[in-house]
């Protein structure tokens, strides 16, 4: 009788419209893309709604959006929807609803007759609480960030997008008929904040496994790795002066997109602390060569984030588990979950702090017998650290959703 019984569960949820909503770049953003293949992988596959091109393809039927260019029109407009935010939340609610592809994105969700919606981070929570209010359907909400201590550090965020993020979250966050987040202690925070009757689901980033060679020789000098997007606010600064005081000259990779200015500033600091042949910049690789060019190329994956804020002390970066499962050793900032995950696992070396001094503190903490444990350790954790077993967890979240917004109960136990 079981299989009769997934037959009639896979029919159900066939008829059940999902759309996954997220203001960013679908064809880059990886966990976006692991829920709608999880949806469909359950036979409910999504419409996906947010930024991309024609040009991009997300595997699953799409409504895009042109991605935002950062410029200075873009960024004034911002500000000046922004300032209304200091009035109330009426001023918010119509700076928010000023910006056109949240109008469109509203407009996407009502004529695609949907009944759940996953709405990843805050701008897609409030377009999903207003789809809520006019349709009756469920709302997931997935924050990949505290939303409100994102950029705490800058003097500019605080007083221009805080107060506007702060509004606009606390009134929709309540329209969420369940919310997942990155990290333990992420989840917790959000729970006091907003006083949520229980805490966010924990869905890490973490990817799918790929097979690891038999052997993963380790060098010496070490090949170290930062991959990812390359930005002011990942603590590269410190790192690339750290190099002076390594004991050993072991070799740096940065590898990912940025701002080309700001790579070239990287690059001149580089020039002037060191010698240009110990570090390597390379443009960032498509999402599945990520793990499989770390593995082959690397012995340990860096990521010294700052923690100014709160919100760097919640870090609990994709990248961290990409080097896991690409059998690599780590060496990361302090930041609460990352300490935990690498000390339980004994994955790798955790800094006093994000300064150079720490940074080349731990470095120099690197012995080659202790990287090549550490890499054993990563082979073993990669089996558990991966997606096709944190993916169960939203699953039955995704389930019990749209059971709720068919016929306002929660599915049978198949048991």
């Amino acid at each position: 009788m079981a299989p009769r019984r997934r037959r009639i569960k896979a029919f159900s949820l066939m008829n059940h419209r999902v759309a996954v909503l997220s203001f960013s770049r679908i064809a880059r953003d990886r966990r976006v893309q692991r829920q709608c293949d999880l949806l469909a992988e359950m036979g409910a596959g999504p419409i996906v709604i947010g930024y991309g091109t024609d040009a991009e393809s997300v595997g699953h039927p799409h409504r895009f959006w042109p991605t935002p260019q950062p410029d200075w029109a873009h960024r004034i407009k911002t500000v000046l929807r922004q300032m209304p935010a200091h009035l109330g939340a009426t001023g918010a609610r119509l700076g928010f609803w000023a910006r056109p592809e949240y109008r469109w994105a509203l407009e996407q969700l009502l004529a695609c007759r949907c009944s759940f919606v996953v709405a990843n981070d805050w701008p897609a929570l409030v377009v999903a609480a207003r789809w809520k209010a006019e349709t009756g359907g469920r709302v997931h909400y997935d924050t990949h960030e505290f939303a409100t201590l994102e950029f705490d550090e800058r003097l500019s965020w605080r007083i221009i997008y805080k107060p506007f993020v702060t509004q606009l979250e606390r009134a929709a966050i309540l329209a969420a008929d369940s919310v997942s987040t990155v990290g333990p202690k992420l989840a917790e925070a959000l729970q006091e904040h907003y006083r949520l009757p229980k805490a966010p689901l924990v869905v890490r980033n973490i990817p799918e496994q790929i097979k690891l060679p038999d052997e993963q020789p380790t060098q010496w000098p070490l090949r170290l790795l930062y991959h990812g997007q390359v930005l002011e606010d990942r603590g590269l600064e410190a790192l690339i002066d750290s190099m002076p005081l390594w004991q050993v000259p072991h070799r740096l990779t940065i590898r990912g997109d940025g701002n080309p200015a700001y790579i070239e500033r990287l690059r001149r600091r580089v020039a002037d602390r060191v010698s240009d042949a110990r570090v390597s910049f390379e443009p960032a690789v498509a999402p599945g060569e990520v793990m499989g060019l770390a593995a082959s190329t690397a012995d340990v994956g860096v990521h010294f984030t700052p923690l100014e804020t709160k919100q760097r002390h919640f870090s609990l970066p994709n990248k961290l588990f990409e080097y896991i499962g690409a059998g690599l050793a780590v060496a990361v900032s302090p930041g609460a979950d990352l300490r935990q995950i690498v000390e339980d696992y004994r994955l790798g070396v955790v800094s006093v702090d994000a300064g150079s001094g720490a940074v080349a503190e731990a470095i120099n903490g690197l012995t080659h017998a202790r990287v090549v444990s550490f890499r054993e350790s990563a082979r073993r954790a990669a089996m558990e650290l991966c997606w096709e077993r944190e993916r169960d967890m939203l699953r039955a979240s995704f389930l019990t959703m749209i059971a709720l917004s068919a016929n306002g109960r929660p599915p049978r136990s198949s048991h």
